[in-house]
């Protein structure tokens, strides 16, 4: 485990700092797919920052994405490239636990990106709520809906990305105060319990 931050391993799991974000995207691969949309709430020392904004994927957005977020190509030709915004979201995501709901997917697309705009890969600490729902909550779906609705959270306008990332810092606060209840209390817990990838999630 080389990529574990000391600072981390003592604090309890509500003071840790976690940068909760979502992308929306034209597809499903970064091979083949551009990134229309990202939003991010960094949770550090009990203050919020959110950030936010529509990204011009240089590329068609397919009728069928549309339909789903409801970004199109109109909405996104003047927005800043992701080799514009790269350096930012590198900045955005120092030390901090990277969370998202179905981790795999949005790391696959900013490593991509990273490696192409900026030369290097994207490294750092990850907890995925998807994962965490499918080992404690016992749901026929854990898809980000489902998983919202187990906790009473309201989650309108999905498939954008400023709501999604509300719903998945409000899921990762009831996953926090659920750990706690099995004795999972510290980062250094989550470690333990191989809550946390310490360097890379696995490829989906």
């Amino acid at each position: 485990m080389q990529y574990i931050i000391p600072e981390f391993m003592k604090k309890p799991l509500k003071d840790l700092p976690y940068v909760i974000l979502d992308l929306e995207t034209t597809g499903f691969s970064p091979n083949e797919a551009g990134i229309t949309e990202v939003a991010i709430i960094s949770l550090v020392n009990g203050n919020e920052e959110p950030f936010e904004t529509l990204i011009n994927p240089e590329r068609p957005i397919p009728a069928e994405i549309t339909k789903i977020t409801g970004i199109t190509d109109a909405m996104v030709y003047d927005k800043p490239k992701i080799s514009e915004l790269a350096a930012i979201l590198d900045g955005m995501l120092n030390n901090a636990i990277f969370v998202s709901h179905n981790v795999p997917f949005d790391w696959a697309f900013l490593d991509y990106y990273f490696r192409k705009h900026l030369k290097k890969p994207l490294c750092m600490p990850s907890l995925c709520t998807l994962r965490l729902a499918r080992k404690y909550l016992g749901l026929r779906s854990n898809k980000l809906s489902s998983v919202a609705d187990y906790f009473h959270i309201d989650l309108q306008n999905a498939h954008r990305a400023m709501n999604d990332t509300r719903a998945v810092r409000d899921i990762l606060f009831n996953f926090i105060d659920l750990l706690e209840k099995h004795g999972i209390k510290t980062g250094e817990d989550l470690y333990k319990h191989s809550l946390v990838f310490p360097e890379y999630p696995p490829t989906r």
